[in-house]
């Protein structure tokens, strides 16, 4: 299994997979492609902002992060976080964070699993829809 950078066919061939992914690519982002046998098994999408006062610094934002059914299971998602995190550090980032639904248990397990801060988003209500996730670089 590789990470790279994206491609645009790889966005092509992505689309076609997830059409709908293709609100989550950002024109001022790029995304992270997982590669096995030549086959797309997985991507990111990440694009970067500001971050107020009082930090003063850049964040990156994984926006959607899916590894398709097929490949599953054998670490794909931990490499493409892992090179996001390694490409951001290289950029001076100063950290790098993520929303994740509550129902969403496989991805929480991810975060947690790669060393990322978890804080529920809890309504007025008292529901908690799900979490933000940040890992200081």
């Amino acid at each position: 299994m590789t990470v790279r950078i994206g491609t645009k066919a790889d966005k092509t061939k992505i689309i076609g997979i997830r059409p709908q992914a293709e609100g989550y690519f950002s024109d001022g982002g790029y995304f992270v492609a997982a590669e096995e046998n030549g086959t797309v098994a997985g991507f990111a999408a990440v694009f970067s902002r500001d971050i107020p006062a009082p930090v003063q610094g850049r964040e990156a934002f994984i926006n959607l992060i899916e590894v398709f059914e097929e490949h599953q299971g054998k670490g794909t998602a931990t490499l493409l976080v892992q090179e996001i995190l390694k490409m951001e550090k290289a950029k001076g980032t100063y950290q790098v964070r993520a929303y994740c639904d509550i129902k969403n248990s496989a991805s929480h397990a991810l975060w947690i699993k790669n060393k990322f801060g978890i804080s529920p988003v809890k309504m007025s209500d008292g529901t908690i829809l799900g979490s933000f996730v940040t890992y200081v670089l």
